[in-house]
């Protein structure tokens, strides 16, 4: 265990003595009990913007009802999707990005609360739990095998600030719970899969960048141009190997797929997306 892994182990162990779970609801501060899910009161997790119905094919962002977006291939794809191709395989998100969301986020990232993150590794599980189990039984096309699990890293000078990077707290987290899933079942791992490895140091963030939420899509992909880079110490980790990687929030793509490309040009095999919560699917403005 590296240095940085045991620094993530104390931090988790000293926000649960700090900020014990399910004592104080995560978003309002409201009193519950352990029987609440998430550490949210009943009324913040009816005002969550979950994802339980369509989704885009690529990116997993939630489609309503009456969108009719098709791409060449058959998939239904949001505008976005539609209008650019993407580093990642397929993606999966848990909630749209609204007012709410982005209240927690801002606590996990700005605010010090990463306790927080853990609470969302499991609404990450709970989302692909189904899934999991489906590809355990030898449904390939519900979810692919993972081999590694690799979170967005942040800058140094975030990390320093903030001192964890959210994305790796929520991965820890979301593995944590698949390895305790697979427990459960008494015969152990089924041959549709297996559990993979989290690897936390072998995509590095070289540079720091403005906020993205200001820039529009093109803006987005100039700032992450050469962002983002494979240890070199560690490719070995990665070559033929699926990845799943994990971030919190998803608006146009633009980090997914500059840190999908170093990856598959480091030799991954592919790269498949799993976020906390992606943006609404806004059509593009008439040029």
């Amino acid at each position: 265990m590296g240095i940085r892994d045991v620094v993530a182990r104390i931090f988790e162990e000293i926000s649960e003595a700090v900020f014990p779970s399910n004592i104080y609801c995560i978003k309002c501060g409201s009193l519950i009990d352990r029987s609440r899910i998430y550490a949210l009161c009943d009324r913040c997790v009816r005002e969550m913007h979950w994802i339980t119905g369509g989704t885009c094919d690529c990116c997993g962002k939630a489609l309503p009802d009456t969108y009719r977006g098709v791409g060449p291939d058959g998939r239904r794809l949001c505008y976005d999707c539609m209008m650019r191709d993407h580093s990642f395989t397929k993606g999966w998100s848990c909630l749209s990005y609204g007012l709410h969301e982005r209240e927690l986020m801002m606590d996990i990232k700005y605010n010090g609360k990463g306790y927080i993150a853990s609470k969302m590794g499991d609404v990450m599980f709970d989302r692909m739990e189904t899934l999991i189990d489906a590809a355990r039984e030898g449904d390939s096309s519900a979810f692919p095998s993972i081999d590694v699990i690799i979170p967005v890293p942040v800058s140094g000078k975030r990390m320093v600030k903030r001192g964890y990077n959210q994305s790796e707290l929520m991965a820890r987290q979301f593995l944590r719970r698949w390895k305790q899933h697979l427990h459960n079942y008494a015969t152990g791992d089924a041959p549709g899969i297996s559990v993979p490895r989290l690897e936390p140091h072998v995509l590095v963030r070289q540079k720091a960048t403005v906020m993205l939420r200001s820039l529009n899509p093109e803006e987005r992909r100039l700032a992450l141009h050469d962002a983002f880079a494979v240890n070199p110490d560690l490719r070995g980790r990665i070559e033929g190997k699926n990845i799943l990687l994990i971030d919190d929030i998803y608006t146009t793509g633009a980090t997914a797929d500059a840190c999908s490309k170093v990856l598959l040009e480091e030799g991954a095999a592919a790269v498949y997306l799993l976020t906390l919560c992606s943006g609404g699917n806004r059509k593009p403005k008439d040029e």
